[in-house]
Parts: C-alpha cells; structure tokens; sequence
C-alpha cells in the first residue's frame, strides 16, 4: 500500500510506516537505532515520524543492475 505524499501525515504507525516504506517492523528498529530522531513516544505508543523516514530512505544508495541480470524464463 503506497501513500502519497500529499497525504502523508507527519507521524504514523509503526504498521503503516512498514507499508510505507516497504522496510520490515525489525528493519524499521535497527534504523531507528541508528536515526535517533525516527521515532518518537506518546504515552505507550510508538510514532514514526515521516519526514525522517523518508530522508533515510532517499539516503539508501542507487541499486546497480547489471545487463543481462534478468531472469528469461518463458514457461
């Protein structure tokens, strides 16, 4: 499930920053580990804030594909 931007709240869910990012719950914590800032507390809630989320995301390298790497399968 994709969310556009335009409608993208400032702070989520830990599951709907899962479905947003594509990262899992267990990946979303080691980046949080590593980005102090990703997420914030509201009593016993977990908010994920969106705006360092996606500066994280933006920060992952390019992938490298290289020619010829696909599949061919014609079954």
């Amino acid at each position: 499930m994709s969310i556009p931007s335009a409608t993208l709240p400032r702070f989520g869910s830990i599951p709907r920053a899962i479905d947003y990012s594509g990262r899992s719950r267990s990946r979303l914590y080691q980046l949080a580990a590593q980005h102090k800032n990703l997420f914030r507390k509201d009593g016993q809630s977990t908010l994920v804030d969106f705006a360092v989320l996606d500066r994280i995301l933006d920060a992952l390298p390019l992938a490298k594909i290289k020619p010829g790497a696909a599949s061919t399968d014609t079954a």
